[in-house]
């Protein structure tokens, strides 16, 4: 048992339950992160096109130069997608704001002293900036903003819980793994670009698990869709969160594998052409194609045969063509065969076999 691993203390609200949301001290520092420079120039990181981008310029943008930003961008100039954004990210939920703009620890995780004592000169930790963060949110009315957006919030939040089946996904998944988590928290803001995350902990007595995924808003306006484009922009908004969801299935999955990946994947970079990028080795890139091709399986038992082209064609293109997996379509086209000629079986039973073709496709090519 690793002391320094941080654990959670799920309350009631999140027990047991599937919760959408936009928590306010996490908005918060999501606005000031988005003023800095290195977020603005870049789109994976910030959405600039919906009319929620420009309230939040016309209210906070003279807030450039505020001591909060400059400190956040000179923590995201090496790496934007690091441990300073998981951080912020995740300890953030641990953090209410009161009337007075004063931060309080609302007792959600907990934090071995000696980790903070030992990071806290290279991870920006909201608890360590709480003068910072307190004096950006007064003088820029934050709380003000907050208050006016919670109806587009909301909008958001159910325009989310009628795209996503999350309890179909967490069906599934529970069906074809053996993992399971006692809580998904699935937070978003609207600021956010294509950069999702997650991560899972437990609770202080380890005997349940939790579970986030911090992703980008859904679509805005869902209403007039005619029942082919819903579903259309369901699997859309479904992929978003389930290629996160996903990864707290896949990963410890593949962690039984090591050896067979390492065989099978002989060079990371025959497999991702990022040059670099997020992805740095064989188990980072094999479980993204693994937690895309999960996706394309579940949508195979979830939608319908009418739209299911097109609905498995979108994240395969973009997962090759974007993102540069440029072999995922092979890979993808091998995972369903497999899937279905074994009568759909649970996925660590699809680990051997995927590796076998890994292996000759990697001998057939060279």
């Amino acid at each position: 048992m690793n002391i320094f691993y941080p654990t959670v203390n799920i309350k009631e609200k999140y027990q047991d339950k599937i919760v959408v949301e936009v928590p306010e001290v996490y908005e918060l520092m999501q606005i000031a992160s988005s003023l800095t420079g290195t977020f603005k120039n870049d789109p994976n990181l910030i959405k600039s096109s919906s009319s929620y981008y420009q309230d939040f310029r016309n209210h906070f943008q003279e807030f450039e130069n505020h001591d909060l930003v400059l400190k956040l961008n000179k923590a995201f100039e090496e790496n934007p997608y690091g441990n300073n954004q998981h951080a912020i990210r995740m300890l953030s939920l641990g953090l209410d704001i009161d009337n007075q703009n004063s931060l309080i620890d609302n007792g959600f995780i907990n934090i071995n002293p000696a980790t903070k004592y030992f990071l806290s000169t290279s991870v920006f930790f909201p608890s360590l900036n709480t003068n910072l963060i307190e004096d950006f949110a007064k003088k820029s009315n934050f709380k003000d903003f907050y208050k006016e957006h919670k109806g587009y919030y909301s909008k958001l939040i159910n325009n989310y819980n009628e795209l996503c089946d999350f309890k179909g996904m967490q069906t599934w998944l529970e069906k074809k793994f053996t993992s399971k988590y006692q809580s998904y928290r699935i937070i978003f803001s609207p600021l956010t670009g294509g950069f999702h995350s997650t991560t899972s902990f437990p609770n202080s007595d380890r005997s349940m698990d939790q579970t986030f995924m911090f992703v980008s808003a859904p679509r805005e306006n869902i209403a007039n869709l005619s029942p082919k484009e819903f579903e259309t922009a369901s699997s859309l908004s479904s992929r978003i969160v389930f290629t996160e969801i996903d990864h707290n299935y896949v990963n410890p999955v593949t962690d039984q594998f090591l050896n067979e990946l390492d065989e099978a994947m002989d060079d990371y970079k025959n497999w991702n052409g990022q040059n670099g990028g997020s992805y740095p080795s064989k188990y980072s890139t094999f479980n993204e194609y693994m937690t895309w091709g999960v996706f394309n399986l579940y949508a195979l038992d979830t939608y319908s045969e009418e739209n299911m082209d097109t609905i498995i064609q979108y994240p395969t293109d973009f997962i090759t063509e974007n993102r540069k997996f440029i072999r995922f379509r092979e890979f993808n086209q091998e995972l369903i065969r497999l899937y279905e000629s074994k009568d759909k079986p649970k996925i660590e039973e699809l680990y051997e076999p995927i590796f076998e073709w890994m292996r000759k496709e990697y001998e057939t090519s060279n």
